[in-house]
């Protein structure tokens, strides 16, 4: 057995021991690619116990597996036996952009994306005191820091092309958080991120936004307008949602995929959707995975010429 995957079968069976034994089908594990507390680990803990309430007679235990974008944790949900319950939480574009990076799209194949769930837009953000707005912007006399979220997020590929359109130079900060620190204090005058990491400063009046990467206006903010609207041609959104291996059996995934339809339909995950600034939107799997198809056909095609981040070859 090579070094990596011996590490890996290590990994994978402390993860599995004792909570989703032999004998114990009622006990599921949700694999979020994140470490523990970080905005995507909060996110999946918040989202599963909505899927353990319409996923009947199953339990749901979330362990961490952070590692290469998303990219351990595929891993290690292939290496376990089919009949495992092992679900994957999933981040779109990140987990594309990380498997084009390293050559692994390959892994993507063998996964069956069950169904998103949330959605969320990036946002073009303003300290207080800079220009305000999409013509100021454009009329600046010299180019300007834009702070982003780390290379291949969302927020970070909306950035590189603000910064085409824009005199605005992307600068990536190792995690959203650092990223909202860095324009709240000023350090950079412009910032990109995600709806839900603005969404408190925005409310409190320490940032302002500019506009929306997403194809129409978002409820939590019904004045702001997208950046198509301002005749900026720039959308994308951000997808959550979960797979599981392609192999493992038809009747569990069709179960999650009722289950993750039901939770977004569920009053109380819509109520905290909507509180922590990301919307449910459900997205099934025969919806989503021509859209993950092509996100990640347009990154590869991309990649060569065009990379996000500094290539290894």
């Amino acid at each position: 057995m090579l070094p990596g995957r011996r590490c890996l079968g290590v990994a994978l069976a402390a993860l599995l021991a004792p909570p989703v034994a032999a004998g114990r089908p009622d006990r599921a594990t949700l694999l979020v690619p994140a470490a523990p507390g970080s905005g995507p680990d909060r996110w999946a803990r918040g989202f599963a116990p909505f899927l353990e309430r319409h996923w009947p007679r199953n339990t749901i235990r979330v362990a961490n597996l952070p590692g290469e974008g998303g990219l351990a944790a595929i891993r290690a949900l292939l290496a376990a036996p089919p009949e495992e319950r092992l679900i994957l939480a999933v981040n779109t574009p990140l987990l594309l952009a990380r498997a084009v990076e390293r050559g692994e799209a390959g892994l993507l194949g063998r996964l069956a994306f069950l169904g998103a769930v949330a959605e969320e837009a990036v946002l073009l953000l303003a300290h207080p005191g800079a220009a305000e707005s999409l013509a100021a912007l454009r009329a600046l006399d010299a180019r300007a820091i834009l702070g982003t979220p780390p290379a291949g997020s969302g927020a970070h590929l909306a950035a590189l092309a603000l910064g085409r359109a824009l005199p605005l130079d992307p600068l990536p900060f190792p995690s959203a958080p650092a990223t909202r620190q860095a324009v709240l204090a000023g350090h950079v005058p412009y910032a990109v991120m995600v709806a839900s990491e603005a969404l408190g400063a925005l409310r409190e009046g320490r940032l302002s936004a500019i506009g929306s990467t997403g194809l129409r206006r978002s409820p939590l903010l019904p004045d702001l307008p997208t950046l198509r609207e301002q005749g900026l041609d720039v959308a994308l959104l951000v997808r959550r949602g979960f797979a599981a291996a392609a192999a493992s059996p038809p009747r569990m995934q069709e179960a999650l995929r009722r289950a993750l339809r039901a939770a977004v339909a569920d009053p109380e995950f819509e109520a905290q959707g909507q509180a922590l600034g990301v919307p449910p939107v459900f997205r099934d799997q025969p919806e989503w995975e021509p859209m993950l198809r092509e996100e990640l056909a347009s990154l590869a095609a991309r990649w060569p010429t065009d990379p996000w981040t500094e290539r290894r070859d």
